[in-house]
């Protein structure tokens, strides 16, 4: 039986008492407003060194840290799309799309779809993410080039979070309302229209979409191959894929900011928000050594070593996922 949500539900009530869960699922709201706040800063603190000292030099710099402190902000993004970040869905609903998910064009309550069946159907052919982690499409060099490069990816993945939601909740009526078009909209004028002004007409492109592009998708689609990947055929891999990594520095800051890293815990436990799964991690590692999780140092440890066994025989005669 591979390792759905349902087969690693029995496991929750052993490895983390429920008052335990409760305690880690506590809501911060003012944690979440000055992590956004901080991102933001940060974004438009390079932004303005580019506009105020345009050249090859600061443009290198920003680009880098523009993606990187975004892919920060989808990470809190992450936790809006599970209703995450305040109490209140309505409130959390219109934060996470005016103050972080609309600059990349999604919206909470349309676009979370993909992501929480994900979590529903992880290690089956159900999930929609599982392209993201098989090893049937990164079986030889070329393909998981292919796959880290976006080529085999970013279509497939946009069209599972904005086409096939937007279908589906048009045809009950519920698709895209007036709010959400006016979010949408303000975001791309006001990005578009800001970068051009202050700095000129390439800045869109160079400052905006090429960082997002490497920094925040292609470093995601990366994380989410390395949070579920084995070293062999997926029958078997889908026996053991929910995996953490102990990454620290640079590592952890560009492929998984905001404890993002601490992925077992979080897709047991989708209720626990980002800062506190340091905590929750700590108990798991005492209550579940030795079970279906598993532990590792590092993600370009582990991608190295995937990369050194290719070609995967069980893989290539595989049908691709």
């Amino acid at each position: 039986m591979s390792m759905s949500a349902e087969s690693f539900a029995p496991f929750r009530s052993t490895f983390l008492s429920p008052q335990q869960v409760r305690e880690f699922s506590r809501l911060r709201p003012s944690r979440v407003v000055f992590d956004t706040a901080l991102s933001w800063a940060i974004i438009l603190a390079a932004w303005t060194l580019v506009a105020l000292r345009p050249s090859l030099l600061t443009v290198l710099i920003a680009i880098p840290i523009v993606g990187n402190r975004y892919y920060a902000l989808f990470i809190q993004g992450h936790d809006g799309l599970h209703r995450r970040l305040f109490r209140k869905r309505w409130l959390n609903d219109l934060y996470c799309d005016a103050l972080v998910l609309g600059p990349i064009g999604a919206i909470t309550r349309l676009n979370n779809q993909n992501h929480l069946k994900h979590h529903q159907t992880l290690s089956t052919e159900l999930d929609p993410d599982r392209h993201k982690y098989t090893c049937t499409n990164k079986a030889d060099p070329i393909q998981l080039l292919s796959f880290m490069t976006g080529l085999t990816s970013v279509f497939r993945s946009a069209y599972n979070v904005f086409v096939k939601p937007a279908a589906r909740t048009a045809a009950k009526g519920e698709g895209y309302t007036l709010r959400d078009f006016v979010i949408l909209a303000s975001w791309q004028a006001a990005l578009l229209g800001g970068l051009t002004w202050f700095i000129g007409w390439w800045a869109f492109p160079v400052l905006w979409l090429l960082p997002t592009y490497v920094f925040m998708f292609l470093a995601d689609n990366l994380r989410s191959f390395l949070e579920h990947a084995q070293i062999e055929g997926d029958a078997a891999g889908d026996q053991h894929r929910l995996i953490t990594y102990h990454a620290v520095g640079l590592e952890r800051c560009l492929l998984s900011p905001l404890y993002m890293n601490l992925h077992a815990a979080h897709h047991l436990w989708p209720s626990i928000p980002y800062y506190n799964l340091p905590a929750a991690d700590r108990a798991l590692q005492q209550a579940a050594v030795g079970t279906i999780l598993e532990w590792r140092p590092s993600y370009l440890g582990f991608l190295w070593r995937y990369a050194r066994a290719l070609p995967l025989a069980d893989c290539q005669s595989a049908r691709p996922a």
